[in-house]
């Protein structure tokens, strides 16, 4: 069962870069003229996991991997070292204002990122 949460914590890990490397590179992409920067399917992606993220965040309710991690792990059990680091960086200690606020902020910089710097109507 370790095995299978640290692949879910992985995947949990790929989807912060995800959303996080899109706030920088849409915009830098976007001006030195990227073409899978433009790629709408890839938008709406970004954009749809940044409203599920606000939304679960201001209802007060848990990442469903983040659920479904702890379920599998056993609390009692050591980590794996990667796994260990991984964890660290993504689940940070700070009261859930905190993070509604910043939801919220990141949020707002996804709208206007689609407004500033829009994808085009054909995928690529």
């Amino acid at each position: 069962m370790i095995l299978i949460a640290d692949i879910i914590l992985f995947f949990h890990f790929c989807i912060v870069i995800f959303i996080t490397f899109g706030f920088v590179l849409i915009p830098i992409g976007y001006n030195l003229d990227w073409l899978w920067i433009k790629n709408k399917k890839l938008r709406l992606l970004h954009l749809g996991m940044m409203i599920f993220i606000t939304f679960e965040t201001l209802l007060g309710m848990a990442c469903p991997l983040t659920i479904l991690e702890n379920n599998l792990r056993d609390i009692n059990e050591n980590q794996l070292f990667v796994s260990k680091w991984m964890s660290e960086i993504i689940y940070w200690d700070f009261p859930s204002k905190f993070f509604i606020v910043l939801y919220c902020l990141f949020l707002g910089w996804t709208f206007l990122m689609w407004k500033n710097y829009p994808p085009i109507k054909k995928s690529v």
